[in-house]
């Protein structure tokens, strides 16, 4: 009888199927002891994080510092691991940590981990209807850079879009407006065309010799009486919001008119009623910043949302009297000058807003979304202004930019941020597919 030396094509067959439901079985229970190792790594990490933060409070306090405690103060966070990292105390000085992660811990999230207890949280891409705010969070989170968003340095590690033209295009009172990002609660967005240029401000020609007044909002004179604030910001309260069709423009010094900007049919321009329900009554940072911080981003940032103002008092060109402030509540308003700074790719923008290359070019122009202007253009910004009471902030397209004058006659691009109730309800962000608004 002959020796078998071989396994039959059945025994074979049978085998693979064997190995096959193996695998079946054993696959997943790999999948699911990775996935909760890597769980449990990002939850002790956050829970370590929270730990050494108390501990360094405590430090601090007995050293009498009173410094802002980050991550990285406190622990070796890898920015290829983690997109975001952030520490907060409740008023018993108990540490709380939020991280998002990214690279091997992409898809998860821990918010406010205790050093006694962490929820990870396994993320999933957004849906359509949900808030603006969740949206463009979420996309953040789940797809990370691809969609062009990045959470800055700054203190408030607000969500932006960067980049040379990302998908942040929204339909908004029947024209493309563009999302800047999400600040806190709400998302801001600007109107993707100039509405025209105008003065941000003028005077008559014995205020300020007619060069206008750097107080954006409301306030009052020195004798109590009432102060309306800059023109421009009466323009697009009054009349670009509210319809009121009497209000005054102005393009130059000594209250020089021009007509408001209208549309093709001659119409003034206005936001229609659609669009105003969809718009938050926001209160607005108007600190002043002076020129020796134009380079800094996160010192500009900074006195954007400080209490700086106007540092000039007497001489013909400081005699308004006008009481400055720095919070003004309003509905529309102008981007920050940091709203264009953090809109480049350019990653020297987040420190230094005025670098520039080799052949003296500024680079933060470079793969910038908003730098789209072939003007001067106004920001929100004023100024606390080393020659007179009048100046505000500008920037030109090629990535210049400094105090102006405010009666001289920039371009305006008009910003908003939408209410924290108003949900995406459909769209891409291209500008063929623009996002869909709606209220909840």
């Amino acid at each position: 009888m002959k020796k078998r030396n071989a396994f039959t094509l059945i025994e074979l067959l049978a085998v693979i199927v064997i190995l096959a439901v193996i695998l079946v079985i054993a696959i997943p229970r790999i999948l699911d002891v990775i996935e909760t190792s890597k769980k449990d790594s990002f939850k002790n990490s956050a829970q370590l994080i929270a730990d050494s933060a108390e501990k360094k409070k405590v430090s601090d306090k007995l050293l009498g510092k009173d410094e802002e405690i980050t991550c990285k103060d406190v622990a070796k966070i890898n920015d290829e691991d983690y997109a975001s990292c952030k520490i907060t105390f409740d008023s018993e000085g108990n540490a709380k940590v939020s991280i998002l992660g990214r690279g091997k811990f992409k898809g998860l999230k821990v918010i406010e981990a205790t050093k006694t207890s962490a929820e990870v949280i396994k993320l999933e891409a957004p849906k359509y209807g949900i808030t603006a705010v969740e949206y463009i969070n979420g996309l953040y989170e789940y797809y990370g850079d691809s969609y062009n968003l990045k959470i800055d340095n700054t203190k408030d590690q607000n969500v932006r879009y960067y980049g040379s033209d990302p998908n942040n295009y929204v339909s908004f009172n029947n024209e493309l407006w563009r999302i800047i990002g999400v600040f806190n609660d709400n998302v801001k967005l600007v109107r993707k065309d100039s509405l025209g240029n105008l003065s941000w401000d003028s005077s008559k020609e014995n205020i300020n010799r007619g060069w206008g007044v750097n107080q954006w909002g409301e306030s009052t004179y020195e004798d109590g009486s009432s102060y309306e604030g800059a023109d421009l910001q009466v323009y697009l309260n009054k009349m670009y919001y509210g319809g009121d069709t009497t209000i005054t423009c102005f393009n130059s010094l000594n209250n020089t008119e021009t007509i408001c900007p209208k549309d093709s049919n001659d119409k003034f321009l206005t936001i229609d009623e659609t669009s105003k329900v969809l718009i938050d009554n926001h209160t607005w940072n108007i600190g002043a910043v002076e020129s020796s911080k134009k380079t800094d981003t996160l010192e500009f940032y900074k006195r954007e949302r400080g209490t700086n103002v106007k540092t000039c008092t007497s001489g013909s060109i400081c005699n308004d009297n006008v009481i400055r402030t720095t919070i003004w509540t309003g509905y529309v308003a102008l981007p920050y000058v940091t709203d264009w700074a953090y809109a480049s790719s350019e990653s020297i923008c987040e420190t230094n807003m005025q670098a520039q290359d080799d052949s003296n070019n500024y680079i933060c122009k470079n793969n910038n979304w908003i730098n789209n202007r072939s003007t001067w253009t106004w920001y929100l910004t004023p100024s606390i202004g080393s020659v007179g009471a009048d100046r505000a902030w500008d920037i030109l397209y090629n990535g210049s930019f400094g105090d102006t004058s405010t009666r001289f006659n920039n371009s305006v691009y008009p910003s908003i941020y939408l209410k924290n109730n108003v949900i995406i309800e459909s769209g891409t962000g291209t500008s063929d597919n623009p996002y869909m608004l709606k209220t909840s």
